[in-house]
């Protein structure tokens, strides 16, 4: 867990870089590039790690006197951290010429520090172990991603689009968030691992609710409404991220919470089965009306 630490704080770093260099434009980006990728390299590093002691990469702190907050990695978090690591730094990498206006100074050096931001609490929620780690890096996540589609705020399509997205992401939150109250309701514990014992109809209330704001966040039918919207507004290397690795969280949380409930009623596969063929369908004859690249993908 060290060396994954260790990458997160080479890529805080990274991202408070750009606020100190702003000034010296070609420094900045290049400073912030190198960096972020460097700590993104760490992070290849550790989840190699992770595959070989997967006990003992485990983190926890108390915070407020009284909210644990622990993140731990296992293969199932891993396998979502290698998307975040591999394709962010590309991503990255990308952004140097692409956000080539020295005159803009200062709002590109914010919307480094944004994406880091989105960077990390990513990582974080993958590792999330506990209702309260999760719910914090999550909304860090959504807030991050926000700021980013809001890049241009000068233009008012720009300023739909990431008022659509701020909305559709803050609902979908409601819905998680209601899932993890009613499971706490009957566990008494802030731990994934206490869902095992709910009582089945309550397991499958918990997985619907959550259903809809992971699924809201994974832009599956009919919950995508805000992702034509904000992704053509997101500058390229955010979309990329947004597109390529954002999503992926929404996946993420159901892929989770449907092992941390250690469900056997075949009918969680089956809705979720269902919702997959209908938003491939329907993805691809919305895809084949659209002529914006952006809003194809």
């Amino acid at each position: 867990m060290d060396t994954f630490l260790l990458a997160l704080a080479v890529l805080l770093a990274g991202g408070l870089f750009p606020l100190l260099t702003y000034r010296w434009f070609s420094l900045m980006k290049l400073g912030y590039v190198a960096i972020t990728v460097t700590g993104c390299s760490l992070g290849l590093y550790a989840i190699g790690a992770s595959f070989q002691e997967p006990n003992l990469l485990t983190f926890s702190k108390t915070w407020l006197h009284f909210f644990n907050i622990s993140f731990s990695l296992d293969a199932l978090t891993s396998f979502f951290l290698i998307p975040i690591f591999a394709i962010c730094p590309l991503a990255v990498i990308y952004s140097f010429h692409y956000m080539d206006k020295a005159e803009q100074r200062g709002r590109v050096a914010v919307n480094y520090v944004f994406l880091t931001l989105l960077i990390i609490s990513m990582a974080l929620v993958a590792t999330a172990d506990d209702i309260i780690s999760f719910a914090l890096v999550w909304e860090l996540m959504s807030l991050s991603s926000f700021f980013l589609v809001m890049h241009e705020y000068q233009r008012e399509d720009t300023r739909k689009a990431g008022y659509i997205y701020l909305v559709f992401t803050q609902v979908g939150a409601m819905f998680i968030f209601a899932a993890f109250a009613l499971a706490y309701s009957y566990t008494d514990s802030f731990g994934f691992q206490s869902f095992a014992g709910l009582p089945a109809n309550i397991k499958l209330l918990v997985f619907f609710l959550a259903l809809v704001g992971f699924g809201s966040k994974a832009g599956i039918f009919p919950l995508h409404i805000w992702l034509p919207h904000a992704h053509p507004a997101a500058p390229s290397h955010v979309s990329a991220v947004m597109s390529g690795v954002m999503i992926k969280m929404g996946i993420y949380g159901i892929f989770r919470l449907y092992v941390a409930l250690d469900v056997t009623d075949i009918i969680f596969g089956q809705v979720v089965l269902t919702l997959g063929m209908v938003s491939g369908i329907l993805g691809v004859v919305y895809a084949l009306g659209k002529h914006d690249l952006k809003k194809l993908l």
